[in-house]
This record gives C-alpha cells, sequence and structure tokens, in this order.
C-alpha cells in the first residue's frame, strides 16, 4: 500500500507538474528508507529490501521536488531568493540524515519504530496545509491518502498482535485479559500516541 501511494505520488507529480510529498517528510524519508535499507540491520531482512525498493521511489519523489518544488518554496519562504533554492533543498536532506541517524541511537531505536512513526506524523499533518497552501488536489489524490492511511494501519494491527500474543505467551492469560494489558497506557505510551496521530491526520 505504500509503494501504490508512493507510485501515485510520483505518477500525479507529472501530470501536474509538481511535488506531491511535503520537503521535510521528504527529507526524513528519504533518510529513514536510506539508513534501514544500507546502513542498518532489522530484525526482518525482507523489511531490507522492501525499504530498498522505496527509497528507490523516494529518488523520484526527490527528482519532481528538485524539477518542480519551486512553488512550496515561494509559499513557504516567500522573500528567499531564488538562488537558495538547491540550497535549501540540499540543507533540508543532510539535517534529515542525521535526525534518523543518530535517533537510532539516542533512543535505542534498532528498528527504527520511533523514527518511522515520528515522520508519519509529519507526513500525515503536513499534506494537509500543502492541500490549502496549493489551492488545488495538484500533486494529490484520495487514492494516494486511502493507501497511505491504511498502508500505516497494517504494521499498527500487525504489532497489536505481536504485543498480545507476546504477553499472552509470557503472562499466560487469555486473549482479552492480553488485549487489556496491551492497552495499557503505560506500555509504549509514545507509540501508542504517535500511531493516534497518524491515523487522526491520515483520516482528515
Amino acid at each position: 500500500l505504500w509503494t501504490v501511494a508512493y507510485v501515485g505520488i510520483i505518477k500525479r507529480g507529472f501530470k501536474d507538474k509538481t511535488s506531491g510529498m511535503p520537503l521535510l517528510v521528504l527529507g526524513l524519508n528519504l533518510a529513514w528508507e536510506f539508513c534501514y535499507a544500507f546502513l542498518f540491520t532489522m530484525q526482518i531482512p525482507t523489511q531490507r529490501v522492501v525499504n530498498a525498493i522505496w527509497f528507490l521511489f523516494d529518488i523520484g519523489i526527490v527528482f519532481l521536488k528538485f524539477k518542480y518544488g519551486r512553488d512550496e518554496f515561494n509559499s513557504s519562504l516567500p522573500g528567499f531568493r531564488q538562488s537558495l533554492f538547491y540550497p535549501y533543498l540540499i540543507v533540508i536532506m543532510i539535517f534529515s540524515f542525521g535526525v534518523v541517524f543518530t535517533a537510532r541511537y539516542e533512543w535505542n531505536d534498532l528498528q527504527g519504530a520511533y523514527s518511522a512513526y515520528l515522520q508519519n506524523v509529519f507526513i500525515s499533518s503536513l499534506f494537509i496545509p500543502m492541500l490549502f497552501r496549493k489551492g488545488s488536489t495538484a500533486g494529490q489524490s484520495m487514492s494516494i491518502a486511502i493507501c497511505k492511511c491504511a498502508g500505516t494501519l497494517a504494521p499498527d494491527m500487525a504489532g497489536a498482535y505481536a504485543i498480545v500474543t507476546y504477553i499472552q505467551a509470557n503472562m499466560h492469560c487469555s486473549v482479552k485479559e492480553a488485549f487489556l494489558l496491551a492497552l495499557d497506557i503505560r506500555l509504549h505510551p509514545m507509540m501508542k500516541i504517535l500511531i493516534v496521530m497518524c491515523f487522526f491526520f491520515d483520516v482528515i
């Protein structure tokens, strides 16, 4: 579903001659998929292959940003010289890489889950002002939004299933009891908040 969303963003970008992903989240997305495809190991090796495929799609979206992203640059930073457009893009990419790379160690986020969901909140929330800023659905579509939402919900449900199964196996309780324990806000509170935020902004 995320792959379908990427393809949709690229197709709409070339069709509408615009960039369909806000710059900040594009930088974070590119950095995350590069790091967790080529630099860091993951518990599920096939996920690294998927990340590498997503990284290739990101390259296409980056191309669109460099080619058609001046509308976002001009509206976000009115009065900035046009000659600063490319340096601005490059600085965002460098800082994004620094954030994703260091988050793994500072948060002990070995699978990149927290940094992935944090940038997901940015993606979901920044799509909304981008829509109003452009005054049209250029670069975006309802199908892209739905695929993005469902693509994020899938690991939410997989993670919830894994946690409930883990609690049930280790505490020897029923599925219902394990489910109620998994809902305890003291268990991964930040992750729960990020998931709710992603879904909230995706629905909007």
